[in-house]
């Protein structure tokens, strides 16, 4: 899926060869499965959420995943924190606001292959761009990579960041399933399009071992096409432990419809992760805008819904949050 506000990290970064191998991770053959869960778990759960910064001889690398560093990406060229005596800087952030450093002397924009494993070595995408006009959504309105493209190669890693993969012909698609066989595990990181998901899709990935697929439901009238394409993974023998869903909340709607809306999700036995929507100029993280508080959101309701379903489900803590954000009968 594309970038809901500034969902997913580091998604729209360009890349090439992972400097790591596949055994790194992957294991030689008398890995043991706990070996390889826990590897996994450690891989994909730590995804850096800030800016990536690499020098190259004096010159200094620096990739902005979100709108919200760019002042922290601006205080440090100012303050040479890095201490390069020359500054290139690009990512989705700068793509997206490419005025905001125009106040520094750094070079701004390009491409750069290799950056996403700089980031996560084992991340890829096999495609660029999404054909969906989504308005939440930087790459839907164009800001960002522009027309969906397949990529003829990409480097190999069991991380798909694809914004919509589901977009892709059925024999793009077949060579990606190929290409994470050997792996053993694989995650779909950004999430599917529900309604492009169909039973071929769904068998097609129940072949390989341990699959994570991340569906997305971004809006209640897409309730039935996500329900459907749940039934197509149980159908093909994707176990429920190895399905989640990003629920885009604070696009549209109350907090109790989006609150309702995650819990259709976790009603199916499926983990709901709540995806707060950030506008695409967004400077704060977490920010509750105005539009947001007109639709009946405050930063305590923002808190309980996301500490709910992250941090402290079932604690005392936020015990009280269901009922709070529950619509009475």
């Amino acid at each position: 899926m594309g970038n809901l506000g500034q969902r997913g990290a580091n998604q729209r970064t360009r890349h090439q060869c992972s400097l790591l191998g596949r055994q790194a991770l992957a294991g030689p053959a008398s890995t043991t499965k706990t070996q390889v869960k826990r590897q996994v778990t450690a891989t994909v759960a730590n995804w850096p959420k800030d800016i990536t910064v690499w020098h190259e001889g004096d010159t200094g690398y620096m990739s902005v995943p979100f709108t919200w560093l760019l002042p922290k990406a601006r205080h440090a060229i100012r303050q040479r924190t890095f201490f390069a005596s020359r500054w290139v800087v690009g990512g989705p952030a700068v793509q997206l606001m490419p005025d905001y450093l125009a106040d520094t002397d750094a070079e701004v924009g390009g491409d750069m292959p290799g950056v996403l494993q700089r980031v996560n070595p084992y991340a890829t995408r096999t495609t660029t761009g999404c054909p969906n006009r989504c308005q939440f959504c930087g790459i839907g309105r164009r800001l960002i990579e522009g027309d969906f493209c397949e990529l003829p190669d990409w480097p190999d890693g069991p991380i798909l960041c694809d914004n919509n993969l589901l977009a892709a012909s059925r024999e793009h698609f077949e060579r990606v399933i190929d290409r994470l066989r050997p792996w053993g595990w694989c995650d779909f990181n950004q999430g599917l399009d529900a309604r492009l998901l169909t039973p071929w899709h769904a068998a097609r990935i129940a072949t390989l071992r341990r699959p994570m697929v991340r569906l997305a439901l971004d809006s209640d009238s897409e309730r039935e096409v996500w329900a459907r394409a749940v039934d197509y993974l149980l159908t093909a023998g994707i176990a429920k432990r190895n399905i989640r869903t990003y629920v885009l909340c604070g696009f549209r709607g109350s907090p109790e419809e989006n609150w309702l809306r995650c819990e259709f999700v976790q009603s199916f036995k499926i983990r709901a992760l709540p995806m707060w929507f950030h506008p695409l100029d967004a400077l704060e993280y977490g920010a509750v805008t105005e539009g947001q508080q007109q639709a009946g959101w405050t930063k305590q309701k923002q808190r309980q819904l996301m500490q709910w379903y992250y941090k402290h489900r079932g604690s005392n803590l936020v015990g009280s949050a269901a009922q709070a954000l529950t619509p009475a009968p």
